[in-house]
């Protein structure tokens, strides 16, 4: 009797410590009688047995990189060697084509599918290539993309394991997915994807495959024919897989017909039925048999996505128009802002902030109607509709403006108003409250010094900064049309810029240390100060100075600062650590660049336009100086807020997050008055309508940028051409994938993606606009950006080549 095999016939859904995730599914579909190749699952015992026979204890190693290879460099135990090789052979010939899947005991579980995050190997032929395969299958467990994953989805903690799958290969003609709850749309339907050859095509995301939607009968209510231009198929020749193209009949064919749609259909209601839930199936086909090669649960169908809202549910709210030009850019920018809609009390301090713009405008004598951030009794955040009237104050807006121009008075107003609100904040962030009556006035007090310091930023800054940029740069491009007021900025000492030189320092520390740089790169924030002590130290130093940075640019309660968790500071230092920091220039070299500059300005000018010049490029950089500065403060405002909403939560027995759901009025009368119960009714009644409130967001944003036309274009915030390979970055979690030379793709940046702009040959972003972070950073690295396209996520794939030309605003995939 086998100690570490077990066939698929012998195993059950319940034996997942034993099996994994996917060998216990297939040992439970085998026994429900459905088709599954032959096969076995080689324990997770023999797993463990490996790791202690060859004296493997991960927690002795630097890094991940070090178990790979130790787990490489092992020997299979003779019995458990034995074992594989006699099952093997029982499978028929010697040279028999098998399938050698990795089964994790913590995977296809309902709450985490681990979907490819370890590995799988095809077209494995000969004993010497399976136990090799194997061998790879252990490491990895330890490759970095799965270490990631168990982190995200808090199994980094759970004790993993690894069986693996030994299956007999299906040489499919067609193979893919099927989803029997729809993810996308109506759950009642079943999503189907098709492609030609192995599956590992359509699982891999190479090709564009063909899409049926069809409902329970199994009868096909939408098709949509993918371009399936590559497949996957046996290496004749040799081991392993190769691509090929597709003909340009076969692509334009469906995959699959209505018949054998409603086939697998049925095969796919009949597994879900027996699980009980909602499925993620991965099927083949070959000779017209289907073959069932791997299910597990949809582990991305929520509680509140099960309601689907369509046009009728949105009729009574406003309708937003496509938005073109200026107004694009607007939604854009605000997007990068707000990726999601605002909570009530999100609205009531985040939105205070952009509230002060339409104070600043009703007083130089512009209405916005409406308001910047519109949001309902229920919480449902509207598009605002830019619409405005004049006011009886725009006979003052020539003195307005003449006192905005005033470049002195805004930096010595800018100053003091800097200086007052850091000392009121200071006098505010080591306070702690016990009682919710103070919490609430604190609150309040907060509140407005967020106010106070947006008002005087837009005032003395950013207002004054959209005078004189035109004016700079009209200038600058007189001397070099490549030129712009951004280019102004080199040499000065500000927050963002400060804080990349002490990572720059942080790094070259580091590199000092093979070892030492190699574990930071692999592990976490705790364990790299456990391991390195001085480190600790000058990491303690840079989170005291630094650690308010957060995400979302901090405009939301649910962000978190490096403070909170420091772990997304480690993720934003290891781009810079990949670099060396070399990208990062010194504050000398910097100021040598920006003396360059204006030398080159002197020598073809006027010494009279030269002055006025200079007189401008210095407010302007003041004027950055305190965009940056008061930006912080903001970051810094905002984690107090945190921490008094934090302290109320616990005096109230109210979630952090449901507070959320209260307008900043509510929020101060319930710590007055401590009507927990009323107010905890009005959160549950604005908690069930948050799901539309998303949908209903998602809409407006998908309404407002519906005019795009074919192709990727946006704004040119840098100028230049580059080609190169794309990174998509969805977030802090996925920094690690950007190497030296990527154009890196993503939906938004602030601050903390800074460190990235040192690798990225050209950066490609959702959002933003012209006076958005990642404008100014690319500026800054000199590396071409194209911002505000709406839809670059969505259709530029990972690893596609790509042609940014910031220049034109376009961004082109070329493979």
């Amino acid at each position: 009797m086998s100690v570490y095999i077990r066939e698929f016939k012998d195993i059950r859904k319940d034996e997942v410590a034993l099996a994994g995730g996917k060998g216990a599914n297939l040992g439970e579909m085998t026994a429900a009688g459905i088709n599954i190749p032959k096969g076995a699952v080689l324990l997770a015992d023999a797993y463990d047995e490996y790791m202690a026979f060859n004296s493997i204890e991960p927690d002795n190693f630097a890094d991940s990189k070090e178990v790979r290879k130790a787990i490489m460099d092992g020997t299979i135990p003779s019995e458990i060697k034995e074992e594989i090789t006699a099952y093997y052979h029982s499978m028929g010939k010697d040279d028999v084509r098998v399938a050698v899947r990795s089964s994790a005991t913590a995977e296809d579980l309902d709450d985490a599918s681990f979907a490819g995050q370890q590995e799988t190997y095809l077209n494995v032929i000969g004993i010497d290539d399976l136990l090799e395969k194997v061998k790879m299958c252990y490491a990895s467990l330890w490759g970095d993309r799965a270490l990631s994953y168990r982190k995200n989805q808090g199994y980094d903690k759970v004790k993993v394991s690894l069986a693996v799958v030994i299956q007999e290969m299906v040489e499919s003609q067609a193979a893919g997915v099927m989803f029997t709850s729809d993810p996308a749309g109506d759950r009642e339907n079943i999503h189907i994807n098709a492609s030609y050859g192995l599956g590992e095509a359509v699982v891999s995301g190479i090709v564009s495959p063909d899409e049926y939607i069809c409902n329970r009968k199994g009868d096909v209510v939408k098709a949509i024919k993918g371009t399936k231009e590559e497949e996957i198929i046996y290496n004749k020749d040799n081991k392993g897989t190769i691509k090929v193209k597709v003909s340009k009949e076969r692509q334009e064919a469906n995959v699959l017909n209505n018949e054998a749609i409603k086939q697998l259909a049925l095969e796919g209601i009949r597994i879900e039925k027996h699980y009980g839930h909602p499925m993620d199936i991965e099927w083949a086909i070959r000779d017209g048999q289907f073959y069932i090669l791997q299910a597990r649960s949809i582990t991305t169908l929520k509680e509140d996505s099960a309601v689907v809202f369509t046009d009728k549910d949105f009729e009574g709210y406003p309708k937003v128009k496509p938005a073109k030009g200026a107004m694009r850019e607007g939604v854009l920018f605000n997007l990068e802002k707000n990726p999601s809609p605002y909570y009530p009390l999100d609205h009531d301090f985040g939105g205070f902030i952009g509230e002060q713009k339409n104070i600043l405008f009703t007083e130089i004598g512009i209405t916005f109607k409406g308001g910047m951030n519109p949001i309902d009794e229920d919480g449902i955040s509207y598009q605002a509709t830019n619409k405005m009237a004049l006011n009886r104050n725009i006979f003052k807006i020539f003195k307005t403006l003449k006192s905005v121009g005033n470049i002195d008075n805004n930096i010595k107003q800018a100053d003091i108003s800097l200086e007052t609100c850091n000392k009121l904040y200071i006098k505010e962030k080591d306070k702690n409250y016990d009682d919710v009556a103070s919490i609430g006035d604190a609150l309040k007090r907060m509140h407005d010094l967020i106010g106070k310091t947006s008002y005087d930023r837009f005032l003395y800054a950013l207002f004054p900064n959209a005078i004189e940029s035109g004016k700079v740069t009209k200038v600058l491009k007189s001397v070099d049309d490549k030129l712009n007021s951004y280019d102004i900025l080199e040499g000065l000492s500000y927050v963002t810029a400060d804080m990349n030189r002490a990572m720059k320092e942080l790094c070259e520390y580091i590199i000092q240390d093979k070892d030492m740089s190699d574990y930071v790169m692999h592990n976490d924030y705790k364990k790299i100060c456990d391991k390195y002590p001085s480190l600790n130290e000058k990491f303690s130093e840079f989170i005291a100075t630094y650690g308010s940075k957060s995400d979302f640019n901090c405009y939301c309660f649910i962000a978190e600062t490096w403070r909170d968790n420091p772990d997304r500071f480690i993720n934003t230092l290891r781009p810079m650590l990949k670099d060396q920091g070399q990208s990062v220039a010194t504050l000398e070299e910097s100021q040598n660049n920006y003396n360059r500059l204006m030398n080159k300005v002197k020598s073809q000018l006027s010494s009279k336009k030269y002055a006025d010049f200079e007189r401008r490029v210095h407010g302007l950089r003041h004027y950055h100086y305190i965009r940056e500065a008061t930006q912080y403060l903001w970051e810094s405002e905002f984690e107090y807020c945190r921490k008094l909403l934090r302290q109320l939560s616990i005096l109230t027995n109210i979630e952090y997050v449901d507070l959320m759901y209260l307008f900043e009025n509510e929020l101060y009368e319930l710590c007055e008055k401590k009507d927990y119960d009323s107010k905890k009714q009005l959160i549950e009644k604005r908690k069930a309508k948050r799901a539309f409130a998303e949908a209903y967001y998602d809409k407006c944003m998908k309404d407002a940028l519906s005019g795009q036309e074919d192709g990727i274009k946006g704004v040119g915030a840098s100028n230049g051409q580059v080609k190169g390979k794309a990174c998509i970055v969805t977030s802090t979690d996925e920094f690690y994938k950007l190497e030296k030379g990527d154009i890196l793709v993503c939906r938004y940046t602030d601050p903390e993606w800074t460190p990235l702009f040192a690798l990225a040959a050209g950066v490609v972003v959702d959002t933003g606009g012209t006076l958005s972070h990642a404008a100014i950073v690319a500026r800054e690295y000199g590396i071409p950006a194209v911002l505000a396209t709406g839809n670059a996520t969505s259709v530029i794939k990972d690893d596609d080549m790509i042609l940014v030309d910031a220049s034109q605003g376009i961004v082109t995939i070329l493979s």
